[in-house]
């Protein structure tokens, strides 16, 4: 059986310890998980992806391995900072440009970064991805939404509980890690015109009829993003990746082939 050799490591990034894993040799493609995820998820497309590129994941900020530094964890943070996480990853690995690829949460970081540092970017590839929250469907963004007051208001709770009983201290950090999970989903990314007209890389954007981001928002961004191409697939719904792999890794592998002829 064909073995994979792997590096992994925790990285000490301004704001956070990133916790890291790479495997294979080329070009740097870093891959970048979905909200309340873990790297874990592009098991698959590491396996594959590393025959060609050096892969590297990570777990974003306040996910999986990852730590906030305590100077930092008490405040909520946008897909910005965690775009800026992952350059300074990449500067520990003294890696100067690399294709981003995100799914989710991630293509939205992915996206971040490519308008953050268009010199350090060499593709991207962002799947079910949004540059505004209003990007999501209806009953989604009404969902988040919900979701984040009800833990505000949990988590301002617990507050004052700790006051008076300290051994709540650990729900009061669990309740403020998911608030500052949801907040992601209900106030990021926002990302203007100019913002998205500074990202100067190749990027494939991969949505389905049936995600949880509104079709016309992933057109609108295949409009406003000058170097973009938009795959539409049929039916797919918002993790059809990851039940469609092989189908979904063809169209990523034909667009990298091209990009970076």
């Amino acid at each position: 059986m064909e073995t994979m050799t792997c590096r992994q490591g925790m990285a000490d990034t301004p704001q956070a310890w990133i916790y890291y894993k790479e495997s294979g040799a080329g070009i740097p493609v870093l891959m970048l998980h979905g909200n309340a995820e873990t790297h874990l998820i592009f098991d698959y497309y590491e396996k594959k992806l590393s025959m060609k590129y050096r892969v590297i994941l990570m777990d974003s900020r306040a996910h999986g391995r990852s730590r906030i530094k305590p100077e930092y964890a008490g405040s909520e943070f946008t897909t910005a900072d965690m775009a800026k996480d992952a350059a300074a990853l990449l500067d520990v690995l003294r890696i100067q440009s690399c294709i981003l690829f995100g799914f989710s949460d991630g293509a939205n970081i992915a996206l971040e970064y490519a308008s953050l540092f268009p010199d350090r970017t060499r593709a991207v590839i962002a799947i079910s991805g949004n540059v505004s929250p209003d990007g999501l469907i209806l009953p989604v963004r009404a969902f988040c939404v919900g979701k984040y007051f009800c833990l505000k208001a949990a988590t301002s709770l617990f507050r004052g509980i700790c006051k008076k009983n300290p051994a709540a201290s650990c729900i009061l950090s669990c309740l403020f890690r998911h608030q500052q999970l949801a907040s992601l989903l209900c106030n990021s990314p926002i990302m203007s015109r100019e913002q998205l007209e500074n990202v100067q890389a190749p990027v494939l954007l991969i949505a389905g009829t049936r995600d949880l981001v509104k079709v016309s928002h992933s057109r609108l961004m295949a409009r406003l993003i000058p170097r973009a191409q938009l795959v539409l697939i049929k039916g797919a719904t918002h993790t059809s990746m990851f039940g469609r792999k092989a189908f979904y890794l063809k169209i990523i592998h034909d667009f990298l082939d091209k990009s970076q002829a």
